[in-house]
Protein backbone atom coordinates (compact mmCIF):
# COMPACT_ATOMS: atom_id res chain seq x y z
CA UNK A 1 0.00 0.00 0.00
CA UNK A 2 1.04 3.55 -0.73
CA UNK A 3 2.88 4.59 2.49
CA UNK A 4 1.71 8.19 2.08
CA UNK A 5 -1.85 7.06 2.84
CA UNK A 6 -0.91 6.16 6.41
CA UNK A 7 2.56 7.49 7.25
CA UNK A 8 2.18 7.15 11.01
CA UNK A 9 1.71 3.41 10.64
CA UNK A 10 4.98 2.95 8.76
CA UNK A 11 8.24 1.69 10.21
CA UNK A 12 10.91 4.11 11.34
CA UNK A 13 12.99 3.10 8.30
CA UNK A 14 10.14 3.94 5.93
CA UNK A 15 9.42 7.29 7.58
CA UNK A 16 13.10 8.18 7.48
CA UNK A 17 13.22 7.31 3.78
CA UNK A 18 10.08 9.38 3.09
CA UNK A 19 11.31 12.45 4.98
CA UNK A 20 14.76 12.22 3.40
CA UNK A 21 13.30 11.95 -0.10
CA UNK A 22 10.86 14.84 0.40
CA UNK A 23 13.56 17.16 1.67
CA UNK A 24 16.18 16.12 -0.90
CA UNK A 25 13.70 16.60 -3.73
CA UNK A 26 12.76 20.02 -2.37
CA UNK A 27 16.36 21.21 -2.67
CA UNK A 28 16.66 20.27 -6.32
CA UNK A 29 16.60 23.28 -8.72
CA UNK A 30 14.03 21.59 -10.97
CA UNK A 31 11.57 21.07 -8.14
CA UNK A 32 12.20 24.51 -6.68
CA UNK A 33 11.40 26.01 -10.07
CA UNK A 34 8.16 24.03 -10.33
CA UNK A 35 7.04 25.27 -6.92
CA UNK A 36 8.07 28.84 -7.75
CA UNK A 37 6.12 28.68 -11.02
CA UNK A 38 2.83 28.40 -9.15
CA UNK A 39 3.77 30.15 -5.91
CA UNK A 40 4.58 33.27 -7.91
CA UNK A 41 1.02 33.31 -9.28
CA UNK A 42 -0.39 34.10 -5.81
CA UNK A 43 -0.92 37.71 -4.80
CA UNK A 44 1.61 39.19 -2.40
CA UNK A 45 0.18 42.71 -1.97
CA UNK A 46 -2.60 41.74 0.45
CA UNK A 47 -2.82 39.32 3.41
CA UNK A 48 -4.12 35.90 2.40
CA UNK A 49 -5.42 32.88 4.27
CA UNK A 50 -3.67 29.90 2.65
CA UNK A 51 -3.84 26.16 3.30
CA UNK A 52 -1.20 23.67 2.19
CA UNK A 53 -3.23 20.46 2.37
CA UNK A 54 -1.12 17.35 2.78
CA UNK A 55 1.90 19.49 3.57
CA UNK A 56 4.23 16.61 4.47
CA UNK A 57 7.49 18.09 5.78
CA UNK A 58 6.36 21.61 4.84
CA UNK A 59 8.39 22.00 1.66
CA UNK A 60 5.78 24.06 -0.21
CA UNK A 61 4.33 26.21 2.57
CA UNK A 62 7.87 27.26 3.52
CA UNK A 63 8.27 28.62 0.00
CA UNK A 64 5.01 30.53 0.30
CA UNK A 65 6.09 31.97 3.64
CA UNK A 66 9.01 33.75 1.97
CA UNK A 67 6.76 35.27 -0.70
CA UNK A 68 3.43 36.22 0.84
CA UNK A 69 2.35 39.38 2.63
CA UNK A 70 3.70 39.44 6.18
CA UNK A 71 0.17 39.43 7.65
CA UNK A 72 -0.93 36.33 5.75
CA UNK A 73 -2.10 33.26 7.65
CA UNK A 74 -0.32 30.09 6.55
CA UNK A 75 -1.50 26.62 7.56
CA UNK A 76 0.35 23.41 6.83
CA UNK A 77 -1.98 20.47 7.46
CA UNK A 78 -1.34 16.74 7.24
CA UNK A 79 -2.69 13.43 8.55
CA UNK A 80 0.76 12.47 9.82
CA UNK A 81 2.08 13.59 13.20
CA UNK A 82 5.50 12.24 12.25
CA UNK A 83 5.73 14.27 9.05
CA UNK A 84 4.50 17.35 10.90
CA UNK A 85 7.23 16.81 13.49
CA UNK A 86 9.74 16.83 10.64
CA UNK A 87 8.10 19.99 9.26
CA UNK A 88 8.57 21.78 12.58
CA UNK A 89 12.18 20.63 12.74
CA UNK A 90 12.88 22.05 9.29
CA UNK A 91 11.20 25.41 10.01
CA UNK A 92 12.38 26.76 13.37
CA UNK A 93 10.98 30.21 14.09
CA UNK A 94 8.41 29.93 11.31
CA UNK A 95 5.02 31.67 11.47
CA UNK A 96 3.37 28.65 9.81
CA UNK A 97 0.59 26.94 11.78
CA UNK A 98 1.05 23.15 11.67
CA UNK A 99 -2.20 21.24 12.06
CA UNK A 100 -2.89 17.51 12.38
CA UNK A 101 -5.87 16.31 10.35
CA UNK A 102 -8.07 13.25 10.49
CA UNK A 103 -9.91 12.00 7.43
CA UNK A 104 -12.46 14.20 5.64
CA UNK A 105 -14.45 16.33 6.31
CA UNK A 106 -11.85 19.02 6.87
CA UNK A 107 -12.08 20.82 10.23
CA UNK A 108 -12.50 24.25 8.64
CA UNK A 109 -15.52 26.46 8.16
CA UNK A 110 -16.99 27.09 4.73
CA UNK A 111 -15.32 29.87 2.76
CA UNK A 112 -12.24 29.98 5.01
CA UNK A 113 -9.35 30.18 2.55
CA UNK A 114 -8.20 32.40 -0.28
CA UNK A 115 -5.85 29.71 -1.63
CA UNK A 116 -5.61 25.95 -1.14
CA UNK A 117 -2.57 24.08 -2.42
CA UNK A 118 -2.43 20.32 -2.99
CA UNK A 119 1.15 19.41 -3.82
CA UNK A 120 1.60 15.73 -4.71
CA UNK A 121 -1.42 14.92 -2.55
CA UNK A 122 -4.24 13.64 -4.76
CA UNK A 123 -2.17 10.80 -6.21
CA UNK A 124 -1.95 9.39 -2.68
CA UNK A 125 -5.42 9.82 -1.13
CA UNK A 126 -8.02 7.07 -1.31
CA UNK A 127 -10.87 9.32 -2.50
CA UNK A 128 -9.63 12.37 -4.42
CA UNK A 129 -13.14 13.56 -5.30
CA UNK A 130 -14.15 13.73 -1.62
CA UNK A 131 -11.13 15.88 -0.84
CA UNK A 132 -11.78 18.16 -3.80
CA UNK A 133 -15.36 18.71 -2.62
CA UNK A 134 -14.03 19.67 0.81
CA UNK A 135 -11.57 22.07 -0.81
CA UNK A 136 -14.45 23.64 -2.73
CA UNK A 137 -16.47 24.02 0.45
CA UNK A 138 -13.67 25.65 2.42
CA UNK A 139 -12.48 28.02 -0.33
CA UNK A 140 -13.86 31.53 -0.42
CA UNK A 141 -15.89 32.48 -3.52
CA UNK A 142 -13.31 33.54 -6.07
CA UNK A 143 -10.65 31.56 -4.22
CA UNK A 144 -7.95 29.57 -5.98
CA UNK A 145 -7.06 25.89 -5.90
CA UNK A 146 -3.59 24.86 -7.06
CA UNK A 147 -3.05 21.16 -7.68
CA UNK A 148 0.44 19.95 -8.49
CA UNK A 149 1.13 16.27 -9.03
CA UNK A 150 3.22 13.74 -10.86
CA UNK A 151 1.87 11.64 -13.68
CA UNK A 152 3.35 8.58 -12.00
CA UNK A 153 2.05 6.38 -14.79
CA UNK A 154 4.56 8.05 -17.12
CA UNK A 155 7.59 7.58 -14.86
CA UNK A 156 10.15 5.14 -16.23
CA UNK A 157 13.71 4.01 -15.55
CA UNK A 158 15.69 2.50 -18.40
CA UNK A 159 16.71 -1.15 -18.25
CA UNK A 160 18.19 -3.18 -21.15
CA UNK A 161 15.04 -5.33 -21.41
CA UNK A 162 11.83 -3.42 -22.25
CA UNK A 163 9.44 -5.94 -20.71
CA UNK A 164 11.43 -5.90 -17.48
CA UNK A 165 11.47 -2.11 -17.58
CA UNK A 166 7.67 -1.93 -17.73
CA UNK A 167 7.21 -4.62 -15.10
CA UNK A 168 9.56 -2.92 -12.64
CA UNK A 169 8.19 0.56 -13.36
CA UNK A 170 4.68 -0.63 -12.55
CA UNK A 171 5.75 -2.26 -9.29
CA UNK A 172 7.62 0.85 -8.16
CA UNK A 173 4.75 3.17 -9.06
CA UNK A 174 2.09 0.95 -7.49
CA UNK A 175 4.03 1.00 -4.22
CA UNK A 176 4.16 4.79 -3.89
CA UNK A 177 1.03 6.11 -5.65
CA UNK A 178 -2.59 5.13 -5.06
CA UNK A 179 -3.69 6.93 -8.23
CA UNK A 180 -0.73 6.97 -10.64
CA UNK A 181 -2.86 8.53 -13.41
CA UNK A 182 -4.52 11.23 -11.28
CA UNK A 183 -3.38 14.06 -13.55
CA UNK A 184 -5.32 12.52 -16.45
CA UNK A 185 -8.45 12.54 -14.28
CA UNK A 186 -8.17 16.10 -12.92
CA UNK A 187 -10.14 17.97 -15.62
CA UNK A 188 -13.14 15.69 -15.02
CA UNK A 189 -12.79 15.64 -11.22
CA UNK A 190 -12.47 19.41 -10.96
CA UNK A 191 -15.61 19.93 -13.00
CA UNK A 192 -17.57 17.34 -10.99
CA UNK A 193 -16.62 19.04 -7.73
CA UNK A 194 -17.69 22.52 -8.78
CA UNK A 195 -14.37 24.07 -9.82
CA UNK A 196 -13.62 25.99 -12.98
CA UNK A 197 -10.36 24.85 -14.53
CA UNK A 198 -8.56 28.00 -15.65
CA UNK A 199 -5.29 26.65 -17.03
CA UNK A 200 -2.62 24.06 -16.54
CA UNK A 201 1.10 23.69 -17.15
CA UNK A 202 3.24 20.64 -17.81
CA UNK A 203 6.89 19.78 -17.31
CA UNK A 204 8.79 16.71 -18.49
CA UNK A 205 12.01 15.85 -16.73
CA UNK A 206 14.25 13.37 -18.51
CA UNK A 207 17.86 12.50 -17.79
CA UNK A 208 20.03 10.69 -20.26
CA UNK A 209 23.57 9.46 -19.78
CA UNK A 210 23.96 10.50 -16.17
CA UNK A 211 21.34 10.96 -13.48
CA UNK A 212 20.70 13.78 -11.05
CA UNK A 213 17.10 14.29 -9.93
CA UNK A 214 16.14 10.75 -10.91
CA UNK A 215 19.34 9.34 -9.44
CA UNK A 216 18.29 10.74 -6.07
CA UNK A 217 14.95 9.00 -6.63
CA UNK A 218 16.81 5.74 -7.19
CA UNK A 219 18.64 6.27 -3.90
CA UNK A 220 15.30 6.89 -2.22
CA UNK A 221 13.96 3.65 -3.65
CA UNK A 222 17.08 1.89 -2.37
CA UNK A 223 15.70 2.61 1.12
CA UNK A 224 12.01 2.09 0.32
CA UNK A 225 12.26 -1.17 -1.65
CA UNK A 226 13.40 -3.28 1.32
CA UNK A 227 11.35 -1.28 3.84
CA UNK A 228 8.10 -1.81 1.91
CA UNK A 229 8.93 -5.11 0.23
CA UNK A 230 8.33 -3.61 -3.21
CA UNK A 231 10.60 -6.15 -4.90
CA UNK A 232 12.25 -9.35 -3.70
CA UNK A 233 15.54 -8.52 -2.00
CA UNK A 234 17.84 -9.74 -4.77
CA UNK A 235 15.72 -8.18 -7.51
CA UNK A 236 15.53 -4.86 -5.69
CA UNK A 237 19.27 -4.80 -5.09
CA UNK A 238 19.92 -5.69 -8.73
CA UNK A 239 17.68 -2.84 -9.92
CA UNK A 240 19.41 -0.28 -7.72
CA UNK A 241 22.85 -1.52 -8.79
CA UNK A 242 21.81 -1.41 -12.45
CA UNK A 243 20.68 2.21 -12.11
CA UNK A 244 23.83 3.28 -10.29
CA UNK A 245 26.15 1.47 -12.70
CA UNK A 246 24.36 2.93 -15.73
CA UNK A 247 24.89 6.38 -14.23
CA UNK A 248 28.61 5.71 -13.83
CA UNK A 249 28.80 4.27 -17.37
CA UNK A 250 26.97 7.24 -18.90
CA UNK A 251 24.03 5.10 -20.08
CA UNK A 252 21.44 6.15 -17.49
CA UNK A 253 17.87 6.98 -18.54
CA UNK A 254 14.86 8.06 -16.51
CA UNK A 255 11.91 10.33 -17.20
CA UNK A 256 8.59 11.52 -15.83
CA UNK A 257 5.94 14.23 -16.21
CA UNK A 258 4.55 16.79 -13.77
CA UNK A 259 1.41 18.90 -14.08
CA UNK A 260 0.05 21.97 -12.31
CA UNK A 261 -3.68 22.75 -12.45
CA UNK A 262 -5.06 26.18 -11.58
CA UNK A 263 -8.78 26.17 -10.70
CA UNK A 264 -11.17 28.63 -9.07
CA UNK A 265 -14.38 28.62 -7.09
CA UNK A 266 -16.99 30.76 -8.79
Amino acid sequence: MDPYQNPDQQSDATIHAMVTRLEQRAQHPFFLRLIANYANQVRTDIPLHILDLGCGTGVVIRQFETRLHSESTLIGADISSRLLDAARTHSPGSRIHWEKLESAPLPYDASSFDVIVMHTLLSHVAEPEVLLREAHRTLKPGGSLIVFDADHASTTYGLPDYAKTRETDQKLVAAIATHPNICRQLPRLLKHTGFELERHSAEILSECGRGDFWLSSVKGFARLIPALGILPDKEGQAWVESMLSSHEAGTFFAAGSYYTFFASKR
